[in-house]
């Protein structure tokens, strides 16, 4: 049991099981991965902006939006949990 809590302990503190909160860093990881080489891009041809939401405020505005507060927010808007 002790090894199982290695991996729902983090999950459950942000109100979260194991796999909605791989989904949620996977979807932050994801981002990141398309927003480097992106941004790599963007350091050598600086005439060509960042796409696909890569560009520093997109990224702020998508992080506050995937924040474990806020995703509890989202998921407890239709309901008394707050």
């Amino acid at each position: 049991m002790r090894f199982l809590r290695l991996f729902t302990a983090h999950p459950a503190s942000v109100g979260e099981n194991y796999f909605t909160h791989a989904l949620a860093a996977s979807k932050i990881a994801l981002k990141f991965a398309i927003a480097v080489p992106m941004q790599l891009i963007h350091a050598v041809f600086p005439f060509i902006c960042p796409p696909l939401g890569s560009d520093t405020a997109s990224m702020t505005k998508f992080l506050k939006k995937m924040s474990p507060k806020a995703r509890k927010r989202a998921k407890c808007s239709n309901c008394s949990c707050e």
